[in-house]
């Protein structure tokens, strides 16, 4: 019985710790999709958290979501779980499954594409430091219009 208390104290010791470790809570992002103007391919959602990440194969979170179906209105609407910090969203309508966008021979996009705040792709593609968002604890809501 003499065990007792310390057994008590390490209890309390390990469940501190492993609530001081534990991940923080995701937040739902909201994303709606507008100027859907094909009903077929699917939707490629990807969420990236630096610039050198940016448009690459590393993502923080990602989402497909079948055109077919789900067009409400020329939008889509899905939603992606994230945790608290800075990201930027870029959404693709892959429209033959090859999981990249398409561009022609002198490098505009064939498939039509978007990124969070509206990121403007002039030229090139959209700058990350343009397409950013802050997700804090509470839901969010994103507008992302394909282009």
């Amino acid at each position: 019985m003499r065990h007792f208390p310390f057994l008590l104290l390490a209890t309390a010791i390990f469940l501190a710790g492993s609530v001081a470790g534990a991940a923080p809570a995701e937040t739902v992002v909201r994303i709606i999709v507008t100027n859907v103007e094909q009903q077929d391919g699917v939707l490629l959602v990807g969420a990236y958290s630096s610039a050198e990440t940016w448009l690459g194969a590393t993502t923080v979170a990602t989402r497909e979501v079948p055109v077919r179906g789900n067009v409400r209105n020329g939008a889509i609407t899905l939603e992606l779980p994230l945790a608290p910090g800075s990201y930027a969203l870029s959404v693709l309508q892959d429209m033959n499954g090859n999981r990249k966008l398409d561009t022609n021979f002198i490098g505009i996009p064939t498939e039509h594409s978007g990124s969070s705040n509206d990121a403007p792709a002039r030229f090139s593609a959209p700058k990350f430091r343009d397409a950013v968002v802050t997700v804090g604890d509470q839901p969010v809501e994103l507008r992302i219009t394909l282009n």
